[in-house]
């Protein structure tokens, strides 16, 4: 069988093609999705460091945006006898409230709502409610999105909301 350069060019061409259209799609992804997520954690990282900053803290590694009726800033600091403190501020970056007591281990708050409700919560945030720390988990089926809330000192349920 003979090959002319003509049949072997369309092969090329359609490579190329492929190899475009590929492209245009991880950028368009890269664009839309991962851009925005860095922007938003860059901004969340930008509000921790002007709390870090004004109040001279010596943060220890964690830190989230709570967003409820109102948002706050939750941050663990360690203070001057080395003792992990929870800390929440207002998006004023006001100290509204702080604790430095024993905390519930967060993986017994994960089985207990597992448990519970028959549900796969794999993680759980740190947020304010009511005047008290909280841990906060979400889990979401195809039906339902799932809110638990349980006491960060005790681990002791709180609510839970099934929308």
């Amino acid at each position: 069988m003979n090959y002319n350069k003509k049949d072997k060019n369309w092969i090329y061409h359609l490579i190329i093609a492929v190899l475009v259209v590929i492209l245009i799609v991880v950028s368009f992804c890269m664009l839309s999705i991962h851009v925005p997520y860095f922007n938003h954690e860059n901004d969340i990282a930008l509000e921790r460091n002007k709390i870090i900053n004004k109040y001279k803290l010596n943060y220890d590694y964690y830190f989230n945006e709570y967003n409820s009726s109102k948002t706050y800033y939750i941050i663990r600091i360690k203070d001057k006898k080395k003792k992990k403190v929870y800390q929440v501020y207002n998006t004023k970056y006001k100290l509204v409230d702080s604790y430095s007591g024993s905390i519930a281990k967060q993986e017994d708050v994960i089985n207990t709502i597992n448990n519970e409700y028959k549900v796969n919560v794999s993680s759980l945030s740190i947020g304010y409610e009511n005047g008290d720390l909280v841990y906060f988990g979400k889990y979401q089926n195809d039906e339902h999105l799932y809110y638990f809330y349980y006491s960060l000192d005790e681990g002791k349920f709180v609510k839970y909301y099934r929308l």
